[in-house]
């Protein structure tokens, strides 16, 4: 028996083939307009999921670019500061080691005191230089200058003259970050760079047998040192000398008592700190409770340190004095330290650059590279693009002229 012969099959299978065909003509010529190969993550999700990766660090990249440009800036713009202060410093030494002699007049110890005076007011104006609307050399302090003035007026002459500088920032570096887990000190705060002694402090009360009452810690020019319950004065010397602070605790006896003492290993203002709730620093007589680092040292301990304005002051001093000797000796040797200080952070500052430049050769680098790949995942293949569209409108006429030969069939045709 016959059975019943239609078309409805042929056409259903006749369209959905046609359709698929057009659909991919369509895709491959949004491919040649757009220029991109995935036009939605459906398209191929593991190429998508790697393409938004990897733009992701191209933005990235250029993100942490800007950064070390801009840092790269704010340090040449630091070095030059710092190459004035070096240029006014060499200045100071010729003077020093000229005025040391006894043989000028009382005139010219006078106006090498002017000048003096001119320079050092000058280098306070690049201690409280601004970047960008910021104070430079103020650590992280960014309300005020870091450095304050004290003016006294000469009774003889009319004249101001410095009489005090005074640093009131704080003593955190300026930090940067360059790339992942990478960061840079793009600056130092002034009473690291303008110093020119080491400190010392002693204590005016005794510590004879102390111990800690309590578990806390003490902060030394910005390191946690932990404090044990129970630890000596030994202890917490130790203690500190083993934290990596450039800082020497020590302890000395003096008529059968015992004083705690701290000492700078290279020049910069002390910077201390009780916290977790102890008192140790305060209790050894070092701070003064209620008040901020740097400047919170007790009034009553004895404090032997000096800034470049310090040594500064007493060479002005010495000339008006006629003190060769001062100026020969110590002032002489504050200078000298003064520049050795500016020296080394100048030298910092130099292998700061260095390393930057060299994460930005390394980001534009990676950046060409992962342009490459993203370029290779996400872009359209031009010529094999045009060669599949070809092939397309090829196979989709062919099946068009099929289709217009075997559609218009009837019955009558299969019954032949």
């Amino acid at each position: 028996m016959l059975g019943n012969v239609s078309q409805v099959s042929m056409a259903n299978q006749f369209t959905f083939n046609t359709k698929k065909t057009e659909n991919e003509l369509q895709k491959v010529q949004n491919q040649l307009s757009s220029g991109m190969k995935i036009a939605l993550p459906s398209d191929d999700p593991v190429s998508a999921v790697n393409y938004m990766d990897y733009d992701s660090r191209l933005k990235e990249i250029q993100t942490y670019n800007g950064l070390i440009q801009n840092a790269t800036a704010k340090v040449d713009y630091i070095d030059g500061k710092l190459g004035s202060a070096t240029e006014i410093l060499q200045r100071l030494r010729e003077l020093a080691v000229q005025m040391a002699n006894g043989i000028y007049t009382d005139e010219v110890r006078m106006n090498a005191a002017k000048e003096v005076d001119e320079l050092m007011k000058e280098l306070v104006s690049i201690g409280n230089s601004y970047y960008k609307g910021e104070p430079m050399f103020g650590g992280t302090f960014v309300g005020d200058v870091p450095f304050k003035e004290t003016y006294m007026t000469d009774p003889k002459t009319g004249e101001e003259y410095l009489v005090a500088v005074k640093y009131i920032g704080n003593n955190q570096s300026q930090i940067m970050e360059i790339e992942q887990n990478e960061k840079v000190a793009v600056n130092h705060p002034g009473n690291q760079l303008f110093w020119a002694k080491n400190a010392l402090l002693i204590p005016s009360m005794p510590s004879t047998g102390y111990t800690a009452q309590g578990d806390s810690k003490i902060v030394v020019d910005g390191l946690e040192v932990e404090i044990k319950t129970g630890d000596t004065l030994d202890i917490i010397a130790k203690k500190i000398n083993d934290s990596g602070a450039a800082v020497k605790a020590n302890v000395f006896t003096q008529n059968g008592a015992s004083y705690f003492t701290l000492e700078t290993t290279s020049p910069h203002q002390l910077s201390l700190m009780d916290t977790n709730g102890g008192a140790v620093l305060q209790n050894l007589g070092i701070i003064e409770p209620g008040t901020q680092p740097p400047n919170n040292l007790a009034p009553s301990a004895k404090v032997y340190s000096g800034s470049i304005f310090d040594v500064l002051i007493d060479f002005r001093k010495a000339l008006v004095d006629n003190n060769q000797f001062d100026i020969g000796g110590k002032i002489l040797g504050g200078i000298d330290m003064a520049m050795d200080n500016v020296l080394k952070y100048r030298a910092s500052l130099g292998a700061v650059e260095m390393r930057m430049q060299t994460v930005a050769d390394r980001l534009g680098n990676e950046e060409i590279y992962i342009s490459d790949i993203r370029s290779k995942m996400i872009d359209t293949d031009m010529t094999k693009a045009m060669i599949d569209m070809k092939m397309l409108e090829f196979s989709h006429d062919v099946a068009l002229n099929l289709g217009a030969r075997l559609m218009p069939k009837t019955l009558l045709d299969f019954l032949r």
